[in-house]
């Protein structure tokens, strides 16, 4: 007898939250406490989920992981879990530009999948009274045919006062072989909660072939070292028909 569909993905998901937590629990032994008088490690990136067009300060390498339902499967109609591993390389090419460079890797049996690059320009440095604004030229390749590649532009602004920050990006992008407009945007509120901690909330949108999805979910950041820094957080769907999804970041710098 078939067991009722609404059952397995909510064990499923109750299973990968107690894992998640049960990881990040293992992973926090690994945080160093800093020594008196010594600075604490820059933490990079402000949003898990949103699209930041502000260039990077330095050169750092990234490894994120994002676990969400896959497609139906065309027999039985039922959903795994899928995984998303992806590496990502920052680096600065001056005080107001640089460029990014990620791919997702091991992906539905290839070594490399969907290869994306960025540009990304800061027009507005931000101040205590001032808000910084960032543009980027996108690129998001298709390793299964060229013609689903997309490019497009982003836009972003960032916002500081003491341990609170606001950023806000939104970025336009189109098949390079028809016009297939792709928006996706949102803001990001962080909170520094000590020298190591911080904490985030998220709200994105994605709008694509007429349909939209709005989700928010909450983001916990933590400095595990000098130049080194482990983020995870989840986004749960605003609108109706959607699934959660988790992700896991680590950040280091080169």
């Amino acid at each position: 007898m078939n067991r009722p569909c609404c059952a397995t993905p909510a064990v499923r998901w109750l299973r990968l939250a107690v894992l998640a937590a049960l990881a990040l629990a293992a992973l926090l032994p690994l945080a160093a406490r800093p020594h008196d008088g010594e600075a604490a490690p820059e933490l990079v990136a402000e949003a898990l989920f949103l699209c930041d067009p502000l260039p990077p300060g330095g050169r750092d390498l990234a490894l994120s992981v994002v676990v969400e339902e896959g497609e139906p499967d065309p027999g039985t109609g039922e959903r795994r879990l899928a995984t998303s591993p992806r590496l990502q390389l920052a680096m600065a090419l001056s005080d107001r530009v640089g460029f990014t460079a990620d791919a997702g890797i091991a992906t539905d049996g290839a070594a490399i999948d969907a290869p994306g690059a960025s540009l990304k320009v800061l027009l507005r440095a931000p101040g205590p009274d001032r808000t910084g604004l960032s543009a980027s030229l996108d690129l998001f390749g298709s390793t299964h045919s060229p013609a689903d590649s997309e490019a497009g532009l982003g836009l972003g602004a960032i916002r500081s006062a003491g341990r609170f920050a606001l950023r806000a990006g939104a970025s336009l992008t189109t098949g390079v072989s028809s016009w297939s407009p792709h928006l996706h945007g949102g803001i990001s509120a962080a909170v520094a909660l000590g020298a190591r901690w911080r904490a985030l909330g998220e709200l994105v949108a994605d709008v694509s072939g007429g349909e939209a999805m709005v989700a928010a979910g909450p983001a916990v950041k933590l400095a595990i070292g000098e130049g080194a820094a482990l983020m995870a957080g989840a986004l749960f769907p605003v609108t109706p028909g959607a699934a959660p999804s988790l992700a896991v970041q680590l950040t280091r710098a080169l």
